[in-house]
């Protein structure tokens, strides 16, 4: 009798640990497609726990790699995992120049980084992630942002009453393309008499500059915004190409266009642009025509290091006026307590850039234009954020008064 609950015993306790140990996980775990994929990835087991993945190319360019996006659908808890990362198609926009990044709900993201990175290796690389906790994972570039994410921040966004949310038309794949007009429409200021500025996202995989932007837009809610509101208007264009997220492209449209090389100073064309490009530019001209036109058009990109803004400074920054651009770069740095953004410095205006959404602008419309690059370098959601606050306080700062 001693010996069947002895065995009752030792069975439920092999059961208990058998439990606790994770299962392995196996390819069929893996998936690369939902609200952030990778168009064409394929993954194979090398080892327990480590596989490999090819990366697909981009629409219309066999040499750019789309961005090693997945999900691990369940078995991951307990699990480190080992990924090996390779494309063959050509080193010129290598997917292992920025970290990565994991969540358990979407929300809450935890950087992780290559072992090698290009320096070493263009077109192979690999990441180690510590053990996980949960069994369902997400994995995206930089701090993603999906666009069911952007939709989701979009329609809490649009709950206050200083929020307008234009919907500009739909993309080639049918989501929506967004812009957001923030002002205090109770506010004594006329509406021809408030400064007018306008943000928009051109590449659509260069997530941390999307969360600079929700953070603009976040500061712009806040209290601290109340007397910015009443005399300012500002448009933002968060996602210019947002059926990327969904398939990894860093760069480009469906039809394969680089949106950062998508402008036509000469006047938007349907029929000569990328599909959102022309939505996009089209409306900004209308609303450059407008009683309220914008004095200044940011371009809202990621590049290595820091938040790193440069300038083509437009009528309004003499010394006669608002005071030079320098004043501007002077608040920056005042109101950058934590040193998430880099001192601005000047953009040369070069004519053969044109079809760039800085350059562009500026040549077609005159008004000062912003290159806001950088922030490879901040590893987390917060980080992101905080420079997009630290841009509008400096902003809000130098556009004191009303306009003439």
């Amino acid at each position: 009798m001693t010996r069947v609950i002895c065995a009752g015993i030792l069975v439920a306790a092999t059961m208990k640990a058998g439990a606790a140990h994770a299962a392995t996980l196996s390819v069929e775990d893996f998936t690369f497609e939902g609200p952030l994929g990778s168009q064409g990835a394929t993954i194979e087991r090398v080892a327990e726990n480590h596989f490999k993945v090819s990366l697909g190319a981009a629409p219309g360019h066999p040499d750019w790699n789309n961005r090693p996006q997945f999900t691990i659908l369940r078995n991951a808890k307990g699990n480190n995992l080992r990924l090996d990362v390779v494309f063959d198609g050509g080193p010129d926009y290598y997917f292992n120049e920025y970290a990565f990044s994991y969540s358990y709900d979407n929300e809450t993201w935890h950087p992780v980084h290559w072992q090698n990175g290009p320096k070493v290796d263009k077109q192979r690389d690999t990441l180690i992630f510590p053990v996980f906790e949960q069994d369902v994972v997400y994995v995206g570039h930089q701090v993603p942002m999906s666009y069911e994410k952007l939709s989701e921040l979009v329609a809490n966004w649009g709950k206050s009453p200083f929020v307008k949310v234009h919907i500009l038309g739909k993309s080639i794949e049918g989501r929506d393309l967004f812009r957001l007009e923030i002002t205090d429409p109770a506010s004594s200021v006329p509406r021809e008499k408030r400064w007018v500025h306008y943000f928009a996202n051109q590449h659509p995989g260069e997530h941390n500059s999307q969360w600079r932007m929700a953070g603009m837009i976040d500061w712009m809610l806040s209290d601290a915004a109340a007397a910015f509101r009443q005399r300012t208007i500002c448009h933002f264009v968060p996602m210019m190409s947002p059926d990327a997220p969904s398939k990894g492209w860093y760069r480009v449209n469906a039809e394969g266009y680089d949106m950062n090389r998508t402008y036509r100073h000469t006047g938007a064309d349907n029929e000569k642009q990328a599909h959102e490009a022309c939505i996009v530019q089209s409306d900004l001209e209308v609303l450059m025509a407008s009683n309220t036109p914008p004095v200044t058009a940011w371009s809202i990109h990621t590049w290595g290091g820091k938040t790193d803004p440069r300038i083509i400074a437009g009528p309004e920054m003499t010394e006669e006026k608002l005071g030079p651009w320098t004043k501007f770069r002077d608040l920056l740095d005042k109101y950058d307590a934590n040193d998430v953004v880099r001192t601005l410095e000047e953009w040369p205006l070069k004519e053969e850039n044109a079809n760039q959404w800085t350059e562009g602008t500026h040549m077609q419309f005159g008004i000062t234009t912003i290159l806001c690059e950088g922030g490879g370098a901040l590893y987390t959601k917060e980080e992101n954020v905080e420079s997009g606050q630290v841009l509008m306080k400096a902003l809000a700062d130098y556009y004191r008064g009303t306009r003439e």
